[in-house]
């Protein structure tokens, strides 16, 4: 039986040293949904690569080759590829997640309404199992540009960033789901917000691409920050700013904080809306 958190004032500390109990159960709930998601396929753990893949060269054929981008710092298509690449690697492992994460605890009803049972684990494992394809994607475009461009002492920075990324979309995994359990509608409107944002994050682009009045958009969306680093660090070499360092770390521990918060709250709700 698993051990519930103690019956006490709701702590940020509290409930971390919860899931760090925990710890055990999150492995092995992320590692069978890994397993379920290419057991019975014919390629199996190649889908990890493959659909990543698909997804660049779909984009690459739309917007290098039909669209022909225009007005961008782009010279070459093999520019354009590394640009694309960039953007949706760590985009996919923000999607990936929330549209897996959203129906985690209602899709586990048996689970989800045992007394003892940490729902909080629920979309944890959800949201960190549909990671690992945009994470492999990630390490692969890595190897590419050191072989490319040889090693960048910038890099040690990506570690640090991925961290935070994975922070920031665990804690808008808990909310989501959390809202999906009160609202039944959202798991259907998440493949639609998804695509809004993608196209209001620079995932296909970069400010320079998009009139000066639309940049504006982006110093309101945390993802743009994300993106804008990991194309730092990647492409140019170089850390993102103090002031983005900042805001990635607030928006990032403010979304796992409130996520986390919100999830622990809904234990009373999950039983009669389940």
């Amino acid at each position: 039986m698993v051990d519930t958190y103690p019956q006490r004032a709701w702590t940020v500390g509290g409930h971390l040293r919860g899931l760090l109990r925990h710890r055990e159960l999150i492995r092995m709930l992320t590692v069978d949904e890994v397993k379920r998601a290419y057991a019975g396929s014919m390629l199996g753990w190649f889908w990890v690569l493959l659909k990543p893949a698909l997804v660049v060269g779909l984009y690459g054929i739309l917007f290098g080759v039909i669209f022909q981008t225009r007005g961008g710092p782009v010279p070459t298509s093999m520019d354009y590829l590394l640009l694309l690449l960039t953007g949706l690697a760590p985009w996919l492992i923000f999607s990936d997640a929330m549209s897996a994460a959203a129906g985690s605890i209602t899709a586990n009803a048996a689970l989800a309404t045992k007394v003892l049972f940490p729902v909080e684990v629920l979309p944890i494992s959800k949201s960190l199992a549909a990671m690992v394809s945009g994470l492999v994607s990630l390490g692969m475009l890595v190897l590419v540009l050191v072989g490319l461009h040889g090693w960048s002492w910038g890099l040690l920075l990506l570690p640090a960033l991925v961290v935070l990324y994975v922070v920031f979309t665990v804690g808008l995994a808990w909310i989501m789901a959390s809202v999906n359990v009160l609202v039944r509608d959202t798991i259907q409107a998440v493949p639609v917000a998804l695509m809004a944002l993608m196209f209001l994050s620079p995932v296909v682009y970069t400010h320079d691409m998009v009139p000066r009045a639309l940049a504006a958009v982006f110093s309101y969306n945390p993802i743009a920050y994300f993106l804008d680093a990991y194309r730092s660090i990647l492409l140019a070499d170089r850390s993102p700013g103090f002031q983005a360092w900042t805001i990635m770390i607030f928006v990032a521990v403010g979304a796992f904080v409130v996520g986390l918060g919100i999830v622990s709250r809904m234990r009373a709700y999950i039983a009669d809306r389940v």
